[in-house]
């Protein structure tokens, strides 16, 4: 994976986690990072969402957060609960995540679980072979149906989801 990629899944990582006080006192580097982002649509996605984080109040940003990703199942950021919803499989994939960053020496820093997609995109960040996980290409289709839902929606996490789904694309496409 190329360093300009990983650097891409690292600040989508940090957008797509929960706001906080310590995002807000960042924007001013995020653009700055952002600007370094090749791509001109990924960069563009990524700039609308930075304008919109900077014109809205932290408590705002939280309950747009909650309301988009916690409190609505459909939208949630947890993959294996698209693909499995509360299943005995969903335990299994939830194991296989796990195990996938075990074996890349990978520690999860949050008490989130492992298919939470900000930690996912967090560790394909820091993993050079991530575009080789078969695993992460079987939940493109899980990406995809988020992204839509929230486009349908008007949510501005669309933009972002676009290019994550764009991402985990590239990945399947390669894994095959």
């Amino acid at each position: 994976m190329t360093s300009e990629k990983r650097y891409l899944l690292k600040v989508l990582s940090i957008l797509l986690q929960y706001p906080d006080d310590e995002l807000v006192l960042s924007l001013e580097e995020l653009k700055e990072t952002i600007e370094l982002i090749p791509q001109v649509e990924q960069r563009e996605r990524c700039e609308h969402f930075l304008d919109y984080l900077g014109n809205k109040s932290l408590i705002h940003l939280q309950e747009v957060y909650t309301s988009t990703f916690d409190l609505n199942p459909p939208t949630c950021l947890n993959l294996t609960y698209h693909k499995w919803g509360d299943s005995r499989e969903r335990g299994n994939a939830l194991v296989d995540f796990h195990r996938l960053y075990h074996q890349a020496g990978y520690e999860r820093s949050t008490g989130d679980l492992p298919d939470y997609l900000p930690l996912v995109l967090e560790y394909l960040s820091l993993n050079q072979n991530g575009d080789n996980c078969p695993l992460l290409g079987q939940y493109c289709e899980e990406v995809e149906t988020v992204r839509s839902r929230l486009e349908e929606s008007g949510n501005v996490y669309a933009d972002l989801l676009a290019i994550v789904a764009n991402l985990f694309t590239e990945i399947k496409t390669m894994g095959v």
